[in-house]
């Protein structure tokens, strides 16, 4: 296997890049070499899907808090929002890796097919290690990849996206013949440090001691600060606080928040430590650096990032998106997502990806989220307990396509049966709202289904929410007022976008009537914006006016979901319901 991946090819600092990490169809491979002094990197996720070749026999990953050693010609795949970062032995020579980075491989008409290339990243681990004979025909089509790029013919782009999906199809059809075994651990110091690591970075907008995380890892506080020390390359204390001043950084850089807010979000105590510690590592001050031009900024952000080169060129600069928890409004407001969005391979991986993000609750469709799932009717006992053993903060148990307005009997029956499974997993997750999307069909119909549903629903302590849609049996505005005149019982998810028959309809007096004649009634917000007819980032669409005047309507505290099922903005959108509903 040694000389067969001899025969790759490989040039140090190349890469092949189509767009920006911003742009849906963006791909890159970069070929670049770390050593061991890189092990002092923070651990880091991005919104991209990324795939990591080693090309050396000693390496390693570290996913999610768990350790992984790699060999010569293994195969890392990487969900967006999944913490990681490489580990490089202790050794002169350096280690070639290339890395492979995407947001999506946008194919109309071939979703399934695609489908199966994005369930490469629910193996478990997600590590694939072929026999030679399968390996040689992957290198062949990386080595199509690195001539292409080399030789730039005309529509060189095209001929690089094409090649790209050949390579992927060339993985997908050998992956039944993965040989990958979990190998030896490192030492328990080793492995007790990266778990600290990975706990600061998903906490380090909480206040941290010392002392605080010792007793947590049941570990003495001399313990904690000698092997850190040793281990990762830097004290605990420079290593919270570079992690703080990195995100700092961010928010000062790609946010207009304004800096006491940025203090208390990246867990400082105070504004002199603040000051402080943002001079000692930027010699300058936060306003300062505000005031530079963005490829100054650059230069500062990148040299707090050790690992750089890990996402560079990838994102320019790189930016880690993550961002931190806002402290709960005096209101007990939430702010969460759409589980789905997370391409979740199981509800640990789930757990980690909302830890990482610092969202605070979740609407979780589970046969949407989880590839396992059918439908509800079928979960299992022991995949409930799986979900309920991370203890997530469920506001809301989705379902879609569900045909309770059907005029046929057996597909309406069967989605009854659905919801009332639904009610029952929703009482063992602690989830307190079962919320469904507004099928098309009759109203009539409807609205009896959803009689028989709520009786249910009372029984185990749950309510029943309608996402009303314009065009589906509760029609919009219209057909919620008359749903709420009929049941007294109903509540709504109001996704403000999903009300307007058009976008002439976005105006403020719109929405003060819906708030005006549903606002007892609304049990969660959900958020999402278009542009000329397809999703944008939140407040770059037709609502970028609106949320705000939403957001001032509101007067209750009711979970803010945040739509969608692509991963690549919704740290960027969390930032801004943040910025503008708290």
């Amino acid at each position: 296997m040694a000389d067969l991946m001899d025969l790759l090819y490989f040039e140090e600092g190349f890469s092949i890049r189509l767009n920006n990490d911003s742009d849906p169809l963006f791909f890159l491979v970069d070929y670049s070499s770390r050593s061991y002094p890189m092990n002092m990197a923070n651990q880091h996720y991005h919104d991209f899907f990324e795939v990591f070749i080693a090309l050396e026999d000693e390496a390693a990953h570290l996913i999610n808090g768990r350790y992984l050693q790699l060999h010569k010609g293994d195969i890392v795949f990487l969900r967006p929002q999944m913490l990681h970062m490489s580990i490089y032995p202790k050794r002169s020579a350096k280690q070639r890796r290339i890395i492979i980075n995407y947001n999506s491989l946008p194919l109309p008409g071939m979703n399934y097919q695609m489908d199966k290339i994005k369930a490469l990243y629910d193996m478990d681990p997600p590590v694939l290690r072929l026999p030679p004979e399968y390996l040689s025909k992957v290198v062949e089509r990386l080595n199509d990849l690195f001539l292409a790029a080399k030789a730039k013919r005309s529509g060189w782009q095209l001929e690089i996206y094409s090649l790209s999906i050949v390579l992927f199809l060339e993985i997908m059809r050998s992956v039944r013949y993965n040989i990958y075994k979990e190998e030896k651990q490192p030492s328990f110091p080793d492995l007790k440090m990266y778990s600290i690591s990975e706990y600061i970075e998903t906490h380090y907008m909480e206040p941290l001691m010392l002392q605080d995380i010792a007793k947590k890892f049941a570990i003495s506080p001399f313990y904690l600060s000698h092997q850190f020390t040793k281990i990762m390359g830097i004290s605990f204390v420079n290593y919270l606080q570079k992690v703080r001043i990195r995100y700092a950084l961010q928010m000062l850089s790609y946010t207009s928040a304004r800096i006491h807010d940025i203090i208390a979000d990246c867990g400082f105590a105070s504004s002199s430590q603040f000051n402080r510690t943002f001079s000692s590592f930027c010699n300058m001050s936060p306003s300062e650096f505000r005031k530079l031009g963005s490829a100054d900024r650059d230069i500062i952000i990148n040299s707090l990032d050790p690992e750089k080169s890990e996402v560079v060129p990838a994102a320019f600069p790189p930016r880690y998106r993550t961002l931190p928890r806002k402290r709960r409004g005096v209101d007990g407001m939430k702010i969460g997502i759409m589980a789905e969005a997370l391409y979740s391979a199981n509800p640990a991986v789930l757990r980690e990806q909302l830890s990482c993000l610092g969202v605070e609750t979740v609407c979780l469709d589970i046969p949407r989220c989880f590839q396992w799932a059918d439908n509800y009717r079928t979960l299992s006992d022991k995949r409930i307990a799986e979900i309920a053993f991370e203890n997530l903060d469920i506001s809301i148990i989705g379902i879609s396509n569900c045909k309770l307005a059907v005029m046929d009997d057996q597909e309406r029956n069967e989605a009854i049966d659905d919801c009332m499974a639904a009610i029952r997993i929703a009482g063992l997750l602690n989830s307190p709202l079962v919320g469904i999307l507004s099928p098309e069909g009759d109203s009539g119909i409807f609205v009896s289904s959803l009689k028989i549903v709520e009786k249910e629903a009372e029984k185990k302590g749950i309510s029943i929410a309608v996402i009303p849609v314009v065009g589906s049996a509760v029609d919009g505005l219209d057909g919620a007022i008359k749903l709420a005149s009929e049941d007294a019982e109903i509540s709504f998810l109001i996704d403000p976008l999903r009300l307007l028959h058009d976008d002439r309809e976005n105006t403020f007096s719109f929405f003060e009537e819906v708030f005006s004649v549903l606002g007892k009634r609304i049990a969660a917000l959900f958020l999402s914006d278009r542009i000329d007819g397809r999703l944008t980032n939140l407040g770059k669409g037709i609502m970028a006016k609106t949320y705000p005047h939403i957001a001032a309507l509101l007067s209750s505290s009711i979970p803010l979901i945040r739509l969608g099922d692509s991963s690549a903005t919704i740290a960027d959108d969390i930032l801004y319901i943040r910025r503008i509903f708290l």
